[in-house]
């Protein structure tokens, strides 16, 4: 009796509740096709992007090659993740000077990014990047052949958190491709690193690196590609 009473009512819930929802004009809102305050619709896009640049690390020379993926809200903010790796070694030397090192390593994380005018065929944003990295001193290359390389004990490594706002100029070339030249500055709470080696005399030795060597300022070429 009691299972037939609790069916009726249930029953007669759904029921107005299908009534009142056909009577009911007004539009569902969903967590990602909200409205501004003009009533219109709240435009949702999204992009990769590869990157390509120049930086200073330990006061050497380095290339930068990156990555970000972001969703673009209403045009004009993104969010997403990036990240990017680097390596200081251009060096050709082929003399066996073990206290000779390079720098190579990454860092990633969030990005949050302000988009000034995207509508304009140029036009600015503000991309920060706000993660953690990690740094390895290596024997440079003109050291590689030696017995020594090989030996874990030349290699030291760190992690490090990271800081990096930026400007973007951006080119819109097509709907889908924006071509963007940006500038940034690196900024991390500091390494730790000593780069350990023999000398002639198989005496070992040690160099302290700047615990700032990572913290310059940064140039890069992105191609965007996806829906602004």
């Amino acid at each position: 009796m009691k299972t037939k009473k609790l069916f009726t009512l249930l029953l007669a819930f759904l029921m107005v509740a299908f009534v009142q929802a056909q009577d009911n004009n007004e539009e569902m809102k969903l967590l990602f096709n909200k409205k501004d305050k003009s009533g219109n619709k709240i435009a949702n896009g999204g992009y990769g992007a590869i990157t390509i640049g120049w930086t200073q690390i330990d006061s050497q020379s380095a290339v930068t090659m990156g990555a970000r993926f972001a969703w673009i809200a209403n045009h004009h903010f993104g969010l997403g993740l990036a990240g990017r790796g680097f390596f200081t070694d251009f060096s050709t030397s082929t003399t066996d000077n073990p206290s000779e090192y390079f720098l190579a390593g990454g860092y990633g994380g969030l990005m949050f990014e302000p988009i000034i005018a995207p509508m304009s065929p140029v036009h600015v944003s503000f991309p920060i990047l706000v993660g953690f990295g990690g740094v390895t001193a290596s024997p440079s290359s003109g050291w590689e052949d030696h017995n020594y390389h090989h030996n874990n004990y030349y290699y030291d490594t760190d992690v490090y958190f990271v800081f990096e706002p930026g400007v973007d100029v951006e080119f819109n070339i097509t709907k889908f491709f924006r071509i963007a030249l940006g500038a940034s500055y690196r900024l991390t709470d500091g390494i730790n690193l000593k780069y350990k080696y023999l000398n002639d005399f198989n005496d070992t030795q040690e160099i302290s690196i700047n615990k700032n060597a990572l913290n310059s300022f940064n140039a890069a070429v992105s191609l965007k590609f996806g829906w602004f």
